[in-house]
């Protein structure tokens, strides 16, 4: 599918996941997805968010290091040319029936968010899905302020296409 090593510029390249990479990969995911818990505690408010959300960073962990664990060939981490130190990562899943290439969890830490990171590695994915012969890629993200970045950088790589959907909570 890819090359073992590609340079994204700017001092990054990107390279597929190894086992060794998941310590890192786990740490990534959770401070990428703090904002986005903070985002939603103030949405659903403290009470409702800490028992429907209970254990999140746990959660969130398992999920992406789940991917790994069932398509190693679909997770990819970006690391620092200099130092080989990982500060995004990103996972696909491709549907042949449906010619569609899908952006699953993906993350850059915070240290470096803003240099393009992000959009440079959805590009890589598109890219990925053209060269597998794919007609369509989708991505999905919250409207909640927590995911304010990744709707922009899904955005400067292209997304265009939105379908809006929503999810209701009430107290009991």
């Amino acid at each position: 599918m890819a090359e073992s090593s590609i340079d994204l510029g700017d001092g990054y390249r990107i390279r597929r996941a190894t086992g060794e990479d998941m310590d890192r990969v786990g740490q990534i995911a959770r401070q990428a997805w703090r904002p986005i818990h903070d985002s939603f505690e103030k949405i659903m408010g403290k009470e409702m968010h800490d028992a429907v959300c209970a254990d999140w960073e746990a959660d969130k962990e398992a999920q992406v290091l789940g991917q790994y664990e069932q398509y190693p060939e679909w997770f990819w981490v970006v690391e620092e040319a200099a130092t080989g130190g990982v500060v995004a990562f990103l996972t696909i899943r491709i549907d042949r029936k449906r010619s569609l290439g899908t952006i699953a969890n993906n993350a850059v830490t915070p240290e470096v968010q803003g240099r393009g990171i992000g959009t440079k590695m959805h590009t890589y994915a598109l890219d990925l899905f053209r060269q597998e012969g794919l007609k369509f890629a989708n991505v999905g993200t919250g409207m909640d302020d927590g995911h304010a970045p990744a709707r922009r950088a899904y955005e400067k790589a292209g997304f265009d296409i939105a379908r809006m959907d929503v999810t209701y909570y009430k107290y009991l």
